[in-house]
This record gives structure tokens, sequence and C-alpha cells, in this order.
């Protein structure tokens, strides 16, 4: 990776990592009256209870960073995903500009449906010709993520006692507790890269401006990054994530198929991903969170989502 010239398709991905967060409460299980902040926890097959984070929330958050960076960059956005409303294509089904909507439309005038996916529900012709007949539209996201589970005997829980005073001394004051919690977590995110752009339903690509898929590819790729080194989730306004440390590696696959994905819940997750390297199967070791940073700008810059032959030739570059 030397040049611009020097670019490499990306078929699949995964980054696999240890991720250190202290003092945080970015995911939760709810309240229970005066407790607040109930810690989302998750069991291990050994029995083992452990901390845990949604990928859910994670996921979110990276949809709405990527927004801004689309809409940043001149990515195309549908009325729904500039509003940010999370049924993005859906959220247009009342929109009488798109009664008759097609998945090659939204594809091409959507880059955050392209990315994180859609659903349009069929719907049957009312019997009095009052409603239309509606066929269902989507695309899966072409982005999964793990929960961050905290490594057995690698984490803790503070109850912090708050007060909350009302208006007036007749109000009182409210005594709430609260859980913070701090460990190292590991977590899996797998990008099908060669998907940008793909009718996934039909596997036929639908946005074949070959710039555009690739600009669409470094926005992911630059949210990615950003969302692994500056966390954001729940109670982040004043319970801000220490983040204090991420080891683990990218894993790049060139050709049809999956890159391969292995937790940090094993100790020798590093080692057993460096072993499966292989000509179609890149892998980009870090150890410490510059690292990481170096090697996402790498593949923001020299890498590009794949473009199979089936597909034909790829259009001429604007």
């Amino acid at each position: 990776m030397t040049s611009e010239n020097n670019r490499f398709p990306s078929y699949d991905m995964t980054i696999n990592v240890r991720v250190a967060w202290q003092a945080h409460s970015i995911s939760n299980a709810g309240d229970n009256g005066s407790n607040r902040l109930l810690p989302r926890t998750q069991l291990l097959a050994d029995q083992t209870i452990t901390d845990a984070c949604s990928g859910d929330i994670l996921k979110h958050h990276h949809a709405a960073l990527l927004t801004e960076y689309f809409e940043a960059e001149g990515r195309p956005l549908c009325p729904a995903c500039r509003v940010r409303d999370s049924r993005r294509a859906g959220g247009l089904i009342d929109n009488p500009e798109y009664k008759k909507i097609t998945i090659e439309r939204i594809l091409n005038e959507c880059a955050l449906c392209d990315t994180h996916g859609f659903l349009i529900t069929a719907k049957k012709a009312a019997s009095d010709g009052s409603a239309d007949k509606r066929e269902g539209l989507h695309k899966h996201t072409i982005i999964d993520y793990t929960f961050a589970l905290a490594l057995p005997n690698r984490h803790a829980e503070t109850l912090q006692l708050h007060t909350r005073s009302g208006a007036s001394r007749e109000e009182g004051q409210m005594l709430m507790t609260r859980s913070s919690r701090s460990g190292e977590y590991a977590l899996c995110i797998r990008y099908h890269s060669v998907r940008i752009g793909v009718d996934t339903y039909h596997w036929q690509l639908v946005v074949r401006d070959e710039e555009e898929r690739l600009q669409r590819h470094r926005a992911i790729l630059r949210a990615l990054r950003d969302t692994l080194v500056s966390p954001e989730g729940a109670r982040t306004a004043s319970m801000l994530p220490h983040f204090t440390g991420l080891v683990g590696n990218i894993v790049v696959q060139s050709a049809p198929g999956r890159a391969p994905l292995f937790s940090g819940l094993s100790d020798d997750f590093m080692a057993q991903l460096e072993s499966m390297a292989g000509d179609t199967c890149q892998v980009y070791p870090f150890e410490t969170v510059s690292a990481f940073y170096q090697q996402m700008n790498r593949l923001i810059q020299f890498s590009e989502p794949a473009w199979l032959a089936a597909w034909g030739p790829k259009s001429p570059s604007k």
C-alpha cells in the first residue's frame, strides 16, 4: 500500500478487538425505581456472568456518525435519513413521491439505507379501493456488531449515590443509585464491503458508479474508526467513558468468502487470526490505539469495495 494507484479490493472485513472502557454506562438493561442504570449482563457457556454492552447501541451510533459523514461529503440521503428517521426508507411509504418506490431508487438515492439497511413491509390492496397494493422491499445491513462482552474477572461495577432536589422544601430530596462499570471488552464487527450498492435479495449491483461506491466505503471506514476511538452510548453527557486501550486485528478478505472473525474472549485471538493470513486474506494487527488509527487510515486510503466480474465492466471514473 504505497500509492493511490495501488488500491486493493475488499470483499469482506472484520475488526476483532479488546477495548478497555473505565467508569462508563454506555449500555444498560433499564431502571428499577430509584436504582438507575441497571447493568446489562450476559451468561457465557461456562455459566460465568459477565458485563455486556449491546451491539444495538454501538450500531446506532455508527449510523448516526456515518450520516454526518455522508451529509458533509455530498453523498445522497433520502428525506427520512436527512431528518434522522430511524425507519429510513420505511418512513417514506406515506410520501406521494415515493408511492412506487423501487430498490434501485432507494440504493442510488440514499447511502445510509444502502449501508444500514431498511424494511418496507408488503401490504395488500384494500377491498374498497381506499389503499393500493404495496410490494415489500428490504436490504439487510452490511455492518454487523456483536455484543461487547467483558473478559471474566476483568470488569468491575461501582454503585454511586446521587441526589436530586425538588423545587421546594416540601418536594424533598430524591436519592438514587447509579452504576458505573469498568472493564476490558471483546468486540467483533463484520463489514460486508462488497455489498455496497447491491440489492442483497437478488444479488444485483444497482449503484454502478465506481466512485460513488468508493466514497461510501471510505466514509463507512472513517465512522468505524471514529466510533471505536471516541465511544458513544447511553449517559455519555455525564459518564463519557475513559477509553484506555485497544488491541486486536483487522482482517480483510479480497476474494469471495468471509473474513475470519475470532473473539477477544480467547487469550490467543490475535495469534489465531494472524495464522489465517493467506493470498486473499490479509491480517493487520495492532497493539495500541494509535496503531489501530494508522491501520484504518491506510485501509481508507488504499482499499476499495470489490467489484465482481458478473456485474460487467466498471463505469469510467469521473
